[in-house]
């Protein structure tokens, strides 16, 4: 990591460090950052004479977009005037198009050996404040107004300490979902499960998905977590007994992970991964796995980042991440990078690691390409941006990660997709060109859900869009194969699984120039690695197959499979309310032994409490975690006389837990109100 010299004041803040990679840093010289803990100071930065713009980037973090002219006499009327924290903002040297913002926050990993008297001691010198603990010694510290420095400058000279492992300042990721929404016309089908030769889809295009349902479907006991912008959670497709589970919402702090109004992602997302196969709508690829939706901020500092995936890394065998920054400079934070390795290696409810997918992202270039000497040019909104700065996709280049790449229906390069040494894998989804939308490239879209009553939609007035594609399609079909060989073979650890999807590949090749590179990277090197492709296309039924063949077996030498769940569960869960979130909860009993039977995703402090304004009413609760309860069988309950009922628990464990409300004597209307702190 860095070397333990002595470093002058004037260098100490001219780099810093992300994953222990040193970055040079250069000034911007027309933007600031400032911290605003309350609204009362916003109206008057605007009014401040240089001032030109205020962007709010995450939690407490603004950026000002000032007249270089009077950015120092700015900065001094925030310190001074106002008493605000605010510095420069940063941006890697000789770069054009990647800023770094910073929050006021630094990670601080010390060497095991040391106590918590030179900490404290640090911490003093510094003027820092204690946050939170990460394990093992590492800390999240505060950067104050008496720390006198920015939080680069402090974490460089911590970084020189021989009793620090490594500390880091908290930068800001800023990501983008990886889809698009092309002008395609409407395809029907969903080509990419299970297909047959037609226009502009070739033989073998698709994963062979209806071939592996003849030996699983997926299993409600393998949870495939999708991290997104939010989910329609009324959506036919997305329901079932048992179905939703854990759910979190990490924008909104609560359990209800509803898209807000400009949220349009989540929902096709999920649908490719794990839509429900009852009757109607469309299939995912994995449809009797457990759904666990998990709504993100599109912008994150490693601290909140951290929390997502220790959360979803407690509960989630699979781990879809259909987002990412654009080609820029953006190593992963240290803390993050740590936490990712962990999960893989010992995280998921199995404790044999979480499978994580990350999608390659659309811009039609390298995911890490320090050098970039021919630069890259990509569209983001509607502006075309060109740069030659550095690029490094920290999140799709981790190497414990499964990264995705996207083919079309014609077995060919998606043009838009990422590529790169560190591609691990490719999955179907649809075509466009990368920089002008208006190009019509032969490819089929992608048929899935699609949000309805909330958020924005890519097909209005409609739960289903064929018009869904980019990585982000292609990151959830591998989620799904992925959740369809834990189904059949919950032995395998995540690696295990890693390296099933990968043997089981279709080696699809592609001899044309790239559209607007002119390379070619569409065949497989000595190693059978493409920077297009990956190891090849995801394969359902071959990686099933293969998970089959790796099963433990008995003494006769037979394959010995996990136990299918009892078709008396889920009769029994055919009549289950599902609750995923805190709240008000109504209903109403028929008659004397009359039950309803509610599902809630729960952990924590919790309180259930009922009533009913019936005085001739007794109704009971019971309490069961994983199951249904009854009066004998139940890990809580309350039989007082009337129908004013309360559970408390206190540190419940996180789970699915089954609430029976039974009617012990008349009927007639209550209400629960559930609480989770």
């Amino acid at each position: 990591m860095a070397s333990k010299g002595k470093k002058t004041n004037l260098d100490i803040g001219a780099y810093l460090w992300q994953n222990q990679k040193k970055i040079a840093l250069e000034k911007e010289r027309d933007c600031l950052s400032v911290y605003l803990y309350n609204d009362n100071s916003l109206e008057l930065i605007k009014k401040i004479d240089g001032v030109l713009h205020v962007k709010h980037v995450f939690n407490e973090v603004y950026r000002l977009k000032v007249d270089e002219s009077k950015l120092e006499l700015i900065m001094h009327t925030l310190r001074e005037g106002l008493s605000l924290v605010c510095h420069h903002a940063y941006k890697p040297a000789n770069t054009h198009f990647t800023r770094y913002y910073l929050t006021d926050r630094i990670t601080v990993s010390f060497k095991r050996n040391i106590g918590v008297a030179y900490i404290e001691k640090m911490m003093k010198e510094y003027g820092l404040r204690y946050v939170r603990t990460y394990g093992k010694k590492v800390y999240l510290l505060q950067v104050t107004a008496s720390s006198k420095r920015n939080p680069i400058k402090i974490a460089n000279e911590l970084a020189e300490r021989n009793a620090v492992r490594y500390a880091e300042p908290n930068l800001i990721s800023r990501y983008t979902p990886s889809a698009f929404i092309p002008a395609d016309e409407k395809f029907p089908e969903q080509w990419h499960l299970h297909s047959e030769p037609a226009p502009e889809l070739a033989p073998g295009a698709d994963i062979q998905a209806a071939e592996a349902w003849d030996i699983t479907m997926g299993d409600r006991k393998i949870v495939v977590a999708v991290l997104d912008d939010g989910f329609d959670l009324s959506h036919p497709d997305l329901q079932g007994p048992g179905k939703v589970v854990f759910p979190r919402d990490f924008v909104d702090g609560n359990h209800n992970p509803t898209p807000g109004p400009n949220d349009f992602h989540g929902t096709p997302c999920a649908g490719v991964a794990i839509a429900e196969a009852n009757g109607v709508g469309v299939v995912g690829v994995a449809p009797n796995c457990a759904f666990m939706p998990v709504r993100i901020p599109f912008g994150a500092d490693p601290d909140l980042l951290y929390d997502i995936f220790d959360y979803v890394g407690k509960y989630a065998d699979v781990i879809s991440c259909s987002w990412g920054p654009p080609p820029v400079y953006a190593p992963l934070h240290q803390l993050v990078y740590d936490k990712i390795k962990e999960l893989t290696q010992k995280g998921g409810p199995r404790g044999k690691g979480c499978v994580i997918i990350f999608a390659a992202h659309n811009y039609n270039a390298p995911l890490k390409d320090l050098k970039n000497q021919g630069g890259v040019e990509y569209i983001a909104g509607d502006r075309i941006y060109r740069h030659t700065d550095p690029i490094w996709n920290g999140d799709a280049t981790h190497p414990d990660i499964i990264t995705v790449a996207a083919s079309t229906s014609l077995n060919t390069k998606a043009a838009y997709s990422n590529w790169g040494k560190e591609i691990t894998i490719c999955a179907p989804s649809n075509n466009y060109h990368p920089l002008d939308y208006s190009v019509k490239l032969p490819g089929r879209g992608v048929c899935t859900t699609d949000n309805f009553k909330v958020g924005q939609n890519f097909s209005p007035n409609n739960r289903y869009t064929t018009q869904f594609g980019g990585t982000s399609s292609a990151a959830p079909v591998v989620a799904g194969v992925a959740a369809l060989v834990l189904s059949i073979n919950p032995h395998l650890s995540a690696k295990q699984v890693r390296a099933v999807l990968v043997e089981t590949t279709d080696k699809i090749l592609d001899a044309d120039k790239d559209i607007l590179l002119g390379h070619n990277k569409g065949s497989y090197d000595k190693d059978g690695h493409s920077e297009w492709f990956g190891h090849g296309k995801v394969n359902a039924l071959r990686a099933v197959q293969k998970a089959v063949e790796l099963l433990p077996c008995d003494e006769d030498g037979q394959a010995i499979f996990p136990t299918a769940p009892s078709a008396e569960k889920y009769k029994q869960l055919d009549n289950v309310i599902p609750v995923v979130m805190q709240g008000n909860v109504t209903g109403e009993l028929d008659h004397k032994g009359d039950l309803k039977v509610y599902q809630l995703h729960l952990g924590g402090n919790l309180t259930i409490e009922m009533s009913s304004q019936l005085k001739s009413a007794d109704y009971d609760l019971y309490l069961k975690k994983d199951e249904i309860p009854n009066e004998n069988n139940y890990d809580a309950r309350a039989i007082s006389d009337n129908s004013n009922e309360q559970i408390q628990f206190n540190n419940l464990e996180a789970g699915t837990y089954y609430l029976m409300v039974r009617a012990f004597n008349g009927k007639g209307k209550f209400s629960i109100h559930i609480k989770v702190e």
